[in-house]
């Protein structure tokens, strides 16, 4: 049987085929149940967690006031994600969290986060987002911690990513290390030592292409998730 992966998002998006995280856990063999705010779903529906990209986290969530550049803010996926993730957490689900996915992760875990990377991260930065071409990406270079879950699904130090957000994780909240970081510092991967398999990633697994297809390093991340789903 295919592994169940709950996949999170603001809304309901079954009747979207071109949907790239649907597209991904079906690609690599599992099957695809959507969470979005008013959906009606049990943790023991799921064998592993996809928390995905999307809106700007409310910092309330992480006792922060409110920054004039957020945008998309959705309480009512924030209080869908957080306590789910919390949850997968203490049931050891497999979770892989995506752009926004591996913010939501260390908020729940008592995290914080830079709600601006150009006005509140220290020093001077890599280009994390393009905001003058909708739906297009960034990409820059991360360097891979060894002897990391990360590395070892990999198989490489270093790779070129892509990347499309202007948050990122200040505190990364307890029981997580950090795995990957960007030239500038800013983290780019972490991981939860203790579990099965809990992997945070920054930029967007789901939409790295490669001669038409996902990156070879796409597609080793989502084969590992799916596999420790399916163990699961």
């Amino acid at each position: 049987m295919k592994p169940t992966i709950g996949i999170t998002f603001s809304h309901n998006v079954n009747n979207d085929p071109d949907n790239n995280y649907i597209r991904a856990i079906e690609k690599f063999g599992g099957e695809p149940l959507t969470l979005y705010p008013g959906a009606s779903y049990s943790l023991d529906d799921i064998d592993g967690l996809l928390l995905t990209g999307g809106g700007d986290i409310h910092p309330d969530n992480f006792g922060a006031t409110l920054h004039p550049s957020l945008k998309y803010v959705s309480e009512a996926r924030d209080a869908l994600e957080i306590p789910l993730c919390r949850d997968a957490l203490a049931a050891d689900k497999p979770i892989l969290g995506i752009c926004r996915g591996i913010q939501i992760m260390g908020v729940a875990m008592n995290g914080s986060l830079y709600q601006d990377i150009p006005t509140e991260y220290r020093g001077d930065t890599l280009q994390h987002q393009i905001t003058d071409e909708r739906d297009k990406d960034a990409w820059h270079p991360i360097e891979i911690e060894p002897n990391s879950r990360l590395s070892d699904i990999i198989g490489w130090r270093t790779d070129e990513v892509n990347s499309s957000h202007h948050q990122a994780l200040e505190w990364i909240g307890t029981g997580f290390k950090v795995t990957a970081r960007a030239p500038d510092g800013i983290i780019e991967a972490m991981e939860a030592p203790s579990k099965t398999f809990v992997v945070g990633v920054q930029y967007h697994p789901e939409r790295m292409p490669k001669d038409g297809e996902l990156s070879p390093h796409s597609r080793k991340l989502f084969e590992a998730f799916i596999e420790a789903a399916a163990r699961h």
